[in-house]
C-alpha cells in the first residue's frame, strides 16, 4: 500500500526516490487520514514540484518517522552488544588449613624406689665405660713387642711343626707343645736364648722410637690416665719411661730419707724397716734441725716449675691451684 500511495501521487511526491524513502523496510502502516491530506495536497495544486531531493523525514510524519529512528537504533545497540566480547572473572578460593592436633603428653610413669635406684646404677655403669673408653684412648697403646724369652721363643716353634688332630682342642695342641719346649737340645737352648736377646734389643728400639713418636706433656698425660685406669679396675699401672718427664718435687722428709740412705746407714735392711727408722728420726727432729731440708724442698719446688714451663708449655697443677684459690679469695 506504501508503495502505491507513492506511485500515485503528484508533484513533490512524484520526484520523490523510493529508496531514498523507503531505505529501510517499513514496519508500521500508514494511517488513512496521512494519507487523505496527502492526497488533497496533490490534488488543490498546493505543492510545487522542485529540483532538490527532500528528506524522507520532512514528508512522513513525525510518529512514522520517530518509529524508524526507534528501529535503526534498538538494531543498532543489538549489534553492538553483539560484537563485545564477555570477560570471565576469575573466582580465588582460599582453602583454609585445619590446625593440627597436639598429642597430649603421655603421663610420666611413676617409678619405685627399687626402679630408680636401678637406673641410677646404669647410669653410672654407663658413664664409668666411657670415661675409661676416653682413658684408654688417653692411655697410648704401645707397639706390640716380640717375644723376649727362650721359652717362650721353644714353645712357639714347637706349636708351629704340631698339627691339630680331628679331636684335639687348641689348648690340648698348646700343652703338647709346652712339653716338647722342655725337651730341647742344648744347641737349640742357645740358638732360643740369642734370639731372645736379640729381641730385646728390638723391643727397645722399637719402643724409645715410639716413645719420641709423642710429646713429652702427651706422655705425662698417658700415664696420669694408666693410674687412673689401674684404680678404676684394681689393676696394677703399667707407666710409659720417658727420660723428657720432669721429675716430681720432692717433700722436706723425702730430702731427709735421700740423705740418710746415701750415707750408707741402710744397707741391710728392708724397705719397710728404713721408712720406720727414718719417721721416728723425722719426728725427733727439731724444727732448726728440719729447716735445711725444708729449704731444700723449696728449692726443688723452684726447679721443677722452671722445666715443667719448658717441658710442657704450661703451668703445673700446684700452681694452677695456688692461683685459682688466690682468685677465688
Amino acid at each position: 500500500m506504501p508503495l502505491t500511495l507513492a506511485r500515485r501521487g503528484v508533484g513533490a511526491l512524484r520526484h520523490l526516490s523510493l529508496s531514498d524513502t523507503f531505505s529501510r523496510p517499513v514496519c508500521k502502516t500508514i494511517a488513512q487520514s496521512h494519507a487523505r491530506r496527502i492526497s488533497l495536497a496533490a490534488n488543490n495544486g498546493a505543492l510545487h514540484p522542485s529540483g532538490r531531493h527532500v528528506s524522507a523525514a520532512a514528508v512522513l510524519p513525525k510518529t512514522l518517522a520517530n518509529g524508524y529512528a526507534t528501529k535503526s537504533t534498538s538494531d543498532g545497540a543489538a549489534k553492538s552488544t553483539e560484537g563485545k566480547r564477555t570477560t570471565k572473572v576469575k573466582t580465588t578460593t582460599t582453602k583454609t588449613i585445619k590446625a593440627k592436633k597436639t598429642k597430649k603428653p603421655a603421663p610420666k610413669k611413676v617409678l619405685t624406689e627399687e626402679q630408680k635406684e636401678a637406673a641410677d646404677e646404669k647410669k653410672k655403669i654407663l658413664k664409668l665405660k666411657q670415661l675409661i673408653k676416653e682413658l684408654k684412648a688417653t692411655a697410648l697403646t704401645p707397639p706390640k713387642q716380640l717375644p723376649s724369652q727362650p721359652h717362650l721363643l721353644a714353645i712357639g716353634e714347637k706349636r708351629k711343626a704340631l698339627e691339630r688332630g680331628p679331636d684335639e682342642s687348641m689348648p690340648d695342641v698348646f700343652r703338647r707343645a709346652v712339653a716338647l719346649s722342655r725337651s730341647i737340645s742344648a744347641e737349640e737352648q742357645q740358638k732360643f736364648a740369642a734370639q731372645a736377646e736379640a729381641n730385646r734389643k728390638t723391643n727397645a728400639t722399637t719402643r724409645e722410637e715410639w716413645i719420641k713418636s709423642h710429646t713429652p706433656l702427651q706422655i705425662k698425660d698417658a700415664n696420669h690416665a694408666r693410674r687412673r685406669l689401674a684404680n678404676l679396675t684394681n689393676k696394677k699401672a703399667a707407666l710409659l719411661h720417658d727420660d723428657r718427664l720432669v721429675k716430681r718435687p720432692s717433700s722436706a722428709y723425702a730430702q731427709f730419707l735421700q740423705e740418710r740412705i746415701r750415707n750408707g746407714d741402710f744397707k741391710y735392711m728392708s724397705v719397710v724397716e728404713i721408712g720406720q727408722r727414718t719417721g721416728e728420726e723425722w719426728n725427733g727432729m727439731t724444727e732448726p734441725e728440719k729447716a735445711k731440708y725444708r729449704e731444700l724442698e723449696v728449692a726443688d719446688k723452684n726447679r721443677y716449675h722452671q722445666e715443667y714451663l719448658e717441658v710442657y708449655g704450661e703451668e703445673p697443677g700446684f700452681i694452677t691451684r695456688a692461683n685459682k684459690a688466690e682468685a677465688e679469695a
